[in-house]
């Protein structure tokens, strides 16, 4: 879930990205709002319903509010278009079906893009580029040093078929959490867990673990998610392609006005990672 030269819009300099106004703490939308594209249908009229993973760096609900990376751009197209922000946190699983449903309009949190997320979902172009690392207690940049092979991962992640056949299903333990791969690799119960880089270091910090380390896994042919930096998307109701053209939109205005690169950094992310091919997905 390469880099190559970013394809820039000019809208940006002719939009009023400020419409809403600053954004109160109840998610209430001004009276005088003016959205910046018009003939946007939601499932719930007024609002913008999101759900989300609860996966800092990148997206949480903790507090009852959004934050993240992802939950910094979610909050950006909601305003933008004078909705009001209504996200619920999943598990990935229910996540990929309500919005297939249509029962949420949206998702965001590091969803990388595949042909497969392209044909099910109206899938936005890339937002921000994104590694796979390594977290280990021998530094290991690469699958074969893995000490005894075994790795940890959690389920839905899209290199996981990739894993089991480099190194057999028995040798790929699958958790529902992040924490819980963190935990039998601090245990020495698997050799490594597999992650993106974001969750590896927000795994780190948050346990004040100076222990185990975090490594860019080398490029494998062997692991396609590892070969070239992956790019993320927000996934769309496949029946809402207006809302999903205001989402480029509104992306390409917050990577033009330097938003999107401070929202990287602000979450211990490379702000360099807002510098992705905008090309469409797909």
């Amino acid at each position: 879930m390469s880099k190559i030269k970013l394809s820039t819009l000019m809208i940006a300099a002719i939009l009023p990205l400020a419409a809403c106004g600053t954004a109160s703490s109840s998610g209430a939308v001004p009276s005088d709002c003016k959205p910046v594209v018009s003939g946007v249908k939601t499932a719930n009229e007024g609002k913008l319903t999101a759900a989300v993973a609860e996966y800092p760096p990148y997206v949480s609900m903790k507090g009852g509010s959004l934050s993240g990376v992802d939950g910094e751009v979610l909050k950006r197209i909601a305003k933008d278009l004078c909705l009001e922000p209504d996200a619920k946190t999943s598990s990935f699983t229910a996540i990929i079906e309500s919005v297939k449903n249509g029962s949420v309009d949206l998702s965001a949190g590091n969803w990388y893009i595949n042909k497969e997320r392209a044909q099910q979902f109206a899938i936005s172009d890339p937002v921000y580029l994104d590694k796979m690392a390594l977290l280990t207690s021998n530094g290991a940049d690469t699958i074969d040093g893995i000490s005894g092979g075994t790795v940890g991962t959690p389920q839905g992640y899209l290199w996981v078929g990739d894993l089991q056949k480099t190194l057999g299903n028995d040798k790929v333990k699958l958790y529902a959490t992040e924490d819980a791969v963190y935990q039998d690799v601090k245990n020495g119960r698997v050799g490594a867990g597999v992650m993106t880089y974001g969750a590896a270091q927000q795994l780190l910090k948050n346990n004040k673990d100076s222990k185990l380390t975090v490594t860019e896994l080398k490029p494998d042919q062997r692991i396609q998610a590892s070969v070239g930096a992956a790019r993320t998307a927000v996934l769309v109701n496949k029946d809402k392609t207006v809302l999903r053209d205001a989402v480029n939109q509104i992306v390409t205005n917050m990577r033009e006005d330097g938003s999107l690169k401070k929202a990287l950094e602000d979450n211990g992310l490379p702000g360099l990672a807002a510098n992705v091919d905008a090309s469409p997905a797909g």
